[in-house]
């Protein structure tokens, strides 16, 4: 019985690379036309014939991708979702949602979903787990970070917008408006972006000669009731702050609404700034000054990434996407 060929065979008449012939049989455009034509070339000579079951099987074509978030409740991940749905949807492939609760072990047992062949890829919108092992897992597998900053991962394809430089903006607006004693709500450390909004806001202050004091400092977390504990906490001081730069709207929103039943009104009493330009930020009343970030392209930005790790197994890249501030009424400003 005659010997049929094989895809090394192929490259080694070519040429080239298994690779480079794996890349002219899926049609990617990173091939330049004379080594196409070469591998066309070769194809035709050696009667080669590829075998499309296995090699979906090998790459993984499960048609399925995981979107790991720490939680449904918060409505920023709602839209990223969506962007990631509207192009996944285009190319045939079907989103999983996962989320952890910021728990390692549920993430790791996700994972290794992808290790046995049931996934595609995954996209983390937040991980728990250290970089290093993120790392390593990006090396094998298609894997993509959004919306939010992991420190010290590498190799890794990441969207998310400059927190930093993000929170420096809201907090210098804040100060040419008159405010001086600015407390941050955030969540301290638990999330890379809400550290790094904390460091633009100390910066935005040392610019501008004024300093973060530990009583304004209140990590209390991103949500809702979050933002109810905050206001709280300044309740029972004497005074309050001039304004509260808060890491995301749902816990601007919680702030706001407590300092209210004690007839402290944002926007008159007292300037309230949230992040992330959630649906909530304009509606609530007063309506939230806040800083937009594009959820919707971050999220078709990612799924963009996923998609030529998993068909190219391309590079991996960092992009860092606009931010806006949207100016609305919570913010006292000097007319």
């Amino acid at each position: 019985m005659e010997k049929l060929a094989t895809i090394k065979d192929v490259a080694r008449e070519a040429g080239v690379s298994v690779a480079t012939v794996s890349r002219v049989l899926n049609g990617t455009d990173r091939v330049r036309s004379e080594t196409v034509e070469a591998v066309q070339m070769a194809i035709e000579k050696l009667n080669y014939h590829p075998n499309f079951l296995g090699r979906t099987l090998r790459r993984l074509e499960t048609m399925k991708i995981l979107v790991v978030l720490p939680t449904i409740s918060n409505q920023f991940y709602s839209r990223v979702i969506r962007g990631i749905q509207n192009v996944a949807m285009q190319q045939g492939y079907h989103v999983m949602l996962a989320t952890t609760e910021s728990d390692p072990g549920a993430e790791t047992e996700y994972i290794e979903m992808v290790r046995r062949r049931l996934l595609d890829g995954i996209i983390f919108l937040f991980s728990s787990l250290p970089a290093s092992q993120l790392s390593e897992l990006a090396a094998e597998y298609p894997v993509v970070v959004a919306s939010e900053t992991i420190p010290g991962l590498t190799g890794v394809s990441s969207v998310t917008i400059d927190n930093r430089a993000a929170a420096k903006d809201a907090v210098r607006f804040l100060i040419e408006n008159g405010n001086r004693k600015i407390a941050y709500l955030s969540a301290g450390s638990l999330y890379g972006s809400s550290y790094e909004r904390q460091l633009g806001t100390m910066e935005a202050l040392s610019e501008a000669g004024l300093t973060l004091e530990d009583e304004w400092l209140l990590d209390e977390g991103l949500t809702y009731k979050a933002g109810k504990r905050a206001a709280n906490r300044l309740l029972a001081r004497d005074t309050l702050p001039d304004a509260v730069f808060c890491a995301a709207d749902a816990a601007a929103i919680g702030l706001m609404h407590t300092l209210l039943e004690q007839d402290v009104l944002a926007g008159r009493d007292i300037s309230v700034m949230g992040f992330d330009n959630n649906s909530i930020a304009e509606y609530y009343n007063p309506a939230l000054t806040t800083v937009a970030q594009p959820q919707l392209e971050i999220g078709s930005k990612a799924m963009n990434l996923l998609l030529k790790k998993i068909r190219e197994n391309a590079p991996p890249e960092q992009l860092l996407l606009p931010h806006q501030l949207v100016i609305r009424d919570s913010v006292k400003l000097i007319k």
